[in-house]
């Protein structure tokens, strides 16, 4: 237990020495500031706009930092041969990307927490009082998709090199958040050979599982639990996959 503990502060610690944490605290500011002011442009609904740009904003970045890292903590010592000093059995590799994993998961927490708190801080600029339940469900989805985008680099890390495994996890996201959409869009008359392979695309890989911008209304504090359940039920199931396939790859992978 000693050994996990130790080598999960060491991958923390790997992020914070990047000084991934001061950029992410600046973009959250900016994209709160931008989506205040871009609120007051338009002509729909002024919270609608608030609420669409900056979980938006948050969605993005936070994606962005679990995919990058996501792979380069297994990239990265696979390229510099630093992983063969840490490495000497199976059970010891299992250990050491579990921990990178769970090191990556703790910071994307803490990002979590810190737009959070920027969030509630426009909140309480615009007058809208403290974040409902709703709101705060909102944005542990958010946070929750990010930790399977972390797992799904770290799976795509440990089967190529850092250009393609980022390529492959970008397009693998944009899919997940495509498809659905799509698929509401076919209509009866569309081919069915396409319109069940674009449906079981939509079921399987769906990204927009972790969106509840529509459902946003201030001052609600409803979650529907039978709504939300099937969510986490899904998100179990990726991200239990997506470890489970990393860590039968890397224990079978050539590190030399």
């Amino acid at each position: 237990m000693n050994a996990w503990w130790n080598l999960t502060k060491e991958s923390f610690l790997i992020l914070r020495r990047d000084r991934v944490f001061l950029p992410i605290i600046f973009i959250g500011i900016v994209v709160a500031v931008f989506a205040n002011i871009a609120s007051n442009w338009g002509v729909e609904n002024y919270q609608k706009i608030l609420f669409d740009i900056g979980l938006a904003g948050f969605r993005l970045t936070g994606a962005t930092v679990a995919m990058l890292w996501g792979v380069r903590m297994i990239a990265d010592p696979l390229k510099d041969r630093s992983i063969e000093l840490r490495i000497a059995s199976p059970s010891a590799r299992f250990s050491w990307l579990m921990s990178r994993f769970i090191g990556l998961s703790f910071c994307l927490v803490l990002m979590g927490f810190i737009f959070a708190g920027v969030w509630q801080g426009l909140m309480m600029l615009n007058n809208f009082g403290q974040m409902t339940n709703l709101q705060n469900w909102a944005i542990g989805l958010l946070v929750l998709e990010w930790i399977i985008l972390g797992a799904l680099g770290l799976l795509l890390g440990t089967l190529a090199g850092f250009s393609t495994a980022i390529f492959a996890t970008v397009a693998l996201w944009i899919t997940g958040l495509v498809a659905p959409l799509v698929a509401a869009t076919l209509g009866p008359n569309s081919d069915p050979a396409q319109l069940q392979m674009v449906e079981f695309v939509a079921n399987v890989w769906n990204f927009q599982r972790f969106n509840l911008i529509d459902q946003l209304e201030v001052g609600s504090n409803h979650v529907i639990l039978s709504d939300l359940l099937p969510r986490l039920e899904w998100a179990g199931c990726v991200l239990a996959g997506c470890l489970t396939l990393a860590a039968l790859i890397f224990q079978k992978k050539d590190l030399t």
